[in-house]
């Protein structure tokens, strides 16, 4: 029993991208959550997820196409349209002995921070989001180049961001749009470039091509692609390339980017979304987007949140998960025929939150840039649930979709040894 509270207690200390999440006020582990697998933080990127095993061992599962996942191609593929796709199904130990206390998956990139405050990527670098420009895309962990001690990583589409000790912030990759929020905009920067501010900041979010921070006293800056309306049936951005203060009175707790919809939970934990809502994953019943933060309906109490491709995920302080948006490849927990709405193109969705099956007590949620979703048990188990045609579930199965959480399989399976067939074999039986 101490050593699972303690695993717990270190889980809330330590969840990867998506900032400090609080422990359920009330709420027990459902039946199947009697075993602890000891993952403390998961993380779900665009086709690929990541999480820390208890002794701060990075893993990661799924598209391993830019080699996201820390591992070179053996062999192991899935199918992406007709196209042949390296990946993994399950849990794949990071090729590195260092570890890590946070981590985040980013679009077809993985940053973490080590134990020793230094930030690691992995993964494509094309426009330089691993932080060192004299690489190329890369299997093994990379340290970005600074000399500077972290705090906080957050890695989006192409680009990624840390937050010195000082909360002096830092960005470096794709910067067309603004997202490095160095006052500038350019292909990529394959060094660190501070923030076009003196504003020192507390966490920091990255989505697809934007990013925002929060400072001390709850006010969000946002910078990158920034929404300005819906003509026509299509979404109307501006770029924005230095920090630019959220119009509104709330103060926030925490963050989450999707790939265009940004949600923040305020104060008396009530959630609120803004910007583009074409599927609904503002969740404030309607699908008209807004440049100023909407209540979420349903009068839930939230403790996290995390945003994806089309899609909102929160957990409630019961610890149950409520998610809202798109929901044709399952990435709401539910079955789409039980979706009430069709958004934009027809997609099944909900515009207001609907409970993830299975009455499983989170205490961490991810989202990313993509059509999946990942929880942290009170267990501390993995669960994740939506698309899964790259093996980003982690539970040993391909399919386009699956509305029911998945349990990802456990690290304690695997041995950092076996690789390839051998470890899939070892683990499917």
């Amino acid at each position: 029993m101490i050593r699972r509270l303690a695993a717990v207690t270190l889980a809330l200390l330590v969840v990867g991208c998506f900032g400090d999440a609080t422990r359920p006020s009330v709420g027990v582990p459902t039946l199947d959550e009697q075993g602890n697998d000891g993952w403390i933080a998961v993380s779900a990127g665009r086709e690929h997820s990541c999480a820390l095993a208890a002794d701060g061992a990075a893993w990661c599962w799924g598209s391993n196409e830019f080699l996201q996942l820390g591992v070179n191609d053996d062999g192991t593929s899935c199918v992406r349209g007709d196209r042949a796709i390296p990946c993994r199904r399950v849990p794949t130990p990071v090729n590195t002995t260092l570890r890590f206390k946070r981590i985040s998956a980013g679009g077809v990139h993985t940053c973490a921070l080590a134990d020793d405050d230094v930030i690691y990527c992995w993964g494509d670098n094309l426009r330089g989001e691993l932080g060192d420009p004299t690489v190329r895309s890369s299997a093994a962990p990379v340290a970005i180049v600074s000399t500077a001690r972290f705090f906080e990583v957050a890695a989006g589409g192409q680009h990624s961001c840390g937050l010195r000790t000082d909360g002096v912030g830092f960005c470096w990759g794709a910067n067309d749009i603004g997202q490095i929020g160095n006052g500038s905009q350019a292909f990529g920067f394959g060094a660190p470039s501070q923030l076009n501010t003196a504003l020192r900041f507390v966490s920091i979010v990255a989505g697809d091509d934007r990013t925002c921070a929060r400072i001390a006293d709850g006010s969000a800056y946002c910078w990158g692609s920034t929404w300005v309306n819906r003509v026509g049936g299509a979404d109307v951005t501006r770029s924005q390339n230095t920090p630019l203060r959220v119009q509104t009175t709330l103060v926030f707790s925490q963050l989450s980017l999707g790939n265009g919809t940004t949600c923040g939970i305020a104060a008396d934990n009530s959630a609120h979304c803004w910007e583009a809502n074409g599927s609904g994953a503002m969740g404030d019943g309607t699908a008209a987007g807004s440049l100023v933060p909407q209540p979420v309906r349903g009068g839930h109490r939230f403790v996290a949140i995390a945003s994806g491709a089309a899609q909102t995920c929160a957990l409630a302080d019961t610890g149950n998960a409520w998610c809202w948006g798109a929901g044709s490849r399952g990435e709401l927990g539910v079955s789409s025929a039980l979706l009430p709405s069709r958004c934009e193109r027809g997609v099944p969705c909900t515009t207001v939150p609907l409970r993830v099956s299975g009455w499983r007590v989170f205490t961490a949620i991810s989202g990313g840039q993509g059509s999946h979703n990942c929880g942290l048990t009170l267990g501390g188990n993995v669960y994740c649930w939506g698309a899964g045609d790259m093996g980003q579930r982690g539970d040993g199965r391909v399919s386009r979709s699956e509305w029911a959480p998945a349990k990802t399989r456990s690290p304690q399976n695997v041995s950092a040894s076996v690789t390839g067939a051998t470890a899939f074999q070892s683990l499917t039986r």
